[in-house]
């Protein structure tokens, strides 16, 4: 008498390899056509990377250029014009010293689309002669971090060609620009007279250091910034909204 024995049960792994057995040409042809996709997939995402850097780096050389060109102008204007408090950007279009590359509607914009920012700056008292030197600033607006963070660790020159400063920085909640605010402020302390209830008198002002702006050959923040200064100073996150400024002495040899 014959006893019939129920079939033992196959195995999670048998039960794989015998499905792989019946459908071996199907899915031959998928895994093929999915490594096939996977690769495309790494050489178009390889080549809109590649892509993208070209243009970030060919941008950032075209603002350089731009900018030492843009100094050059200002310059140019003031050395025909000697006001030292004046609206620099309506001498320049009367002067036409503008670049007309970068005019659009009557202002001036940057390869990033933001606005470009120029202004006579407070004068500042020449420390051998006692004279007043005109000085001015630029600030690019509308920049991401990363291309604040390239810009601000360029080299922009030293005291010889009259660069006083460098600030990184955004355009804030109420509009302002911080870097072109703070690249104006004095921060060498001293006396400073100040009136109180109608009495005058003397107070002296420590000096300090704005982490945002560099100066050159500054002990404690000099120009170019470090990477990690100028990252933590370019604070518009993933906001188009970061700003990076420069300050200049009218004139390239402010000690003369």
């Amino acid at each position: 008498m014959m006893i019939n024995r129920p079939e033992e049960q196959k195995s999670k792994l048998e039960e794989i390899f015998d499905f792989y057995e019946k459908n071996a040409k199907k899915l031959n042809r998928l895994f093929k056509w999915t490594g096939f996709i996977i690769f495309l997939l790494l050489v178009v995402h390889g080549c809109f990377w590649g892509y993208n850097r070209y243009v970030y780096n060919t941008q950032l050389k075209r603002t350089a250029n731009q900018i030492s060109q843009l100094i050059d102008n200002v310059r140019t204007t003031y050395a025909v014009h000697t006001q030292t408090h004046t609206d620099i950007m309506k001498l320049m279009a009367k002067s036409n010293t503008m670049p007309d590359f970068l005019v659009r509607d009557g202002r001036l914009y940057n390869v990033y689309g933001g606005t470009i920012a120029v202004s006579s700056s407070l004068p500042v008292q020449d420390k051998q002669t006692g004279k007043l030197l005109p000085t001015f600033k630029i600030a690019y607006q509308g920049l991401t971090k990363e291309v604040c963070v390239a810009l601000a660790q360029l080299s922009w020159g030293n005291e010889k060609n009259g660069l006083m400063a460098a600030a990184v920085g955004q355009i804030n909640a109420q509009g302002i620009d911080t870097a072109l605010r703070d690249i104006e402020e004095n921060t060498e302390g001293g006396a400073v007279e100040v009136e109180e209830n109608g009495v005058k008198k003397t107070i002296i002002k420590p000096a300090y250091t704005l982490p945002t702006v560099g100066k050159p050959n500054d002990p404690l923040n000099p120009t170019p910034f470090e990477e990690r200064t100028a990252s933590s100073g370019c604070s518009c996150g993933t906001r188009r909204a970061c700003s990076f400024a420069l300050r200049y002495y009218t004139y390239t040899t402010p000690s003369k």
